[in-house]
């Protein structure tokens, strides 16, 4: 079975099926290859059951990269595509130009999401601030694939653009999670107490993120 491996300083040996369903093989440095593979060996059946599932969604997602697209993930729902000039987004419409495929419009709506991500979180995240009494020096909209937000130790609050492909409740739970860390600059039982305060389903928004994430993948808009 191919695979890829990268060994670092860890201690465990972990597998992880990407998203186009090839296999990860993270191990410490002086872990012998054969006790890699006899591993392998013994997770076959996880391992062929993930990749299939993978493999699915990424042909899924190549059939529907090729095709213009008449509906695209924000704020929770599936938005319906319009091809009316002028475009952008209107009145809860993403206007697109007709016969393009989705690959092809896709530079375009990273632009789109980070103005509408601008438009809408930017005050979004001041006004919380200011309800919750956390004092912050600026917000600023990224394109960050890998993490929803962050924040610096100067106080400034980053945010991914494709955050507003989630439903508003967990836009807020993101917020809330970075301005929280302008107290606490870590994951600590304390941090976790006070986002508790003010978002007490805390675990159960951010377990939902992780099919906001698998969304955006089927849409190519995950980079």
């Amino acid at each position: 079975m191919e695979y890829e491996l990268i060994r670092s300083g860890r201690k465990t040996l972990s597998l992880t099926i990407d998203k186009d369903g090839r296999l990860i093989v993270r191990a410490p440095y002086s872990y012998p290859e054969s006790r890699i593979e006899e591993f392998i060996r013994e997770k076959s059946d996880w391992i062929e059951k993930h990749s299939a599932a993978a493999s699915r969604r990424s042909e899924q997602r190549n059939e529907r990269l090729a095709l213009p697209p008449n509906e695209l993930p924000l704020f929770g729902k599936l938005s319906p595509v319009s091809h009316e000039k002028p475009y952008g987004y209107i009145d809860g419409f993403i206007h697109l130009p007709e016969n393009m495929t989705l690959e092809a419009l896709l530079p375009y709506l990273r632009k789109l999401y980070a103005a509408i991500a601008k438009e809408t979180l930017i005050p979004r995240t001041y006004s919380a601030a200011e309800k919750m009494g956390f004092e912050i020096s600026a917000v600023r909209i990224n394109g960050a694939s890998t993490r929803w937000g962050s924040c610096s130790a100067h106080k400034t609050i980053n945010l991914s653009r494709m955050l507003i492909a989630a439903d508003p409740k967990l836009i807020d739970y993101v917020i809330v999670h970075e301005l929280c860390h302008t107290v606490h600059m870590d994951h600590s039982p304390a941090f976790w107490q006070l986002v508790g305060k003010y978002i007490p389903d805390f675990k159960e928004r951010r377990e939902a993120l992780k099919e906001v994430q698998k969304t955006l993948s089927e849409y190519g808009l995950d980079k």
